[in-house]
């Protein structure tokens, strides 16, 4: 049995996490004690977005445009702290500088999803506006039967 993806709370706990990375990283940590954590943690997101990228796109019946859109939120908020570490505008950047490279390619990874997504999100926009149009069998139905009336 497949297991059950939760989006919005998935989504909410990964975003909460990086406003917690930001913060933490923002003030004067002990990078002896914090360095390990906090790369994990980001590798950890990471991970996890990727794997929410690839679950929402290959499933057809869970593309809600608000979960892409939150999924997106998330996105840039990791690629925003990737960017302020490799930009060193972290106190905690002066660490982190051997993990500049893989930062970059994180960011690579993300920006290209984030394009994907907003393509994906185009796509079902393009889709509701279809939807919500009256075919010309169903105009001329209606006025013929207020016709009638």
């Amino acid at each position: 049995m497949a297991n059950m993806i939760h989006y919005e709370e998935d989504i909410f706990l990964l975003k909460d996490m990086l406003k917690t990375l930001r913060r933490g990283c923002s003030i004067n940590i002990d990078p002896s004690i914090f360095l390990e954590y906090t790369i994990n943690q980001l590798l950890f997101i990471n991970k996890a977005l990727k794997e929410l990228y690839s679950t929402i796109s290959e499933t057809s019946h869970i593309k809600s445009p608000e979960q892409i859109k939150n999924l997106l939120r998330v996105s840039a908020s990791l690629i925003s702290l990737l960017e302020d570490f490799n930009n060193e505008k972290i106190k905690f950047s002066e660490y982190t500088a051997s993990y500049t490279n893989d930062f970059k390619s994180i960011v690579k990874e993300h920006q290209s999803e984030s394009a994907r997504l907003k393509e994906l999100l185009m796509s079902l926009s393009e889709e509701d506006d279809n939807e919500e149009l009256v075919s010309e069998e169903e105009f001329m139905f209606l006025f013929h039967n207020n016709e009638e009336i």
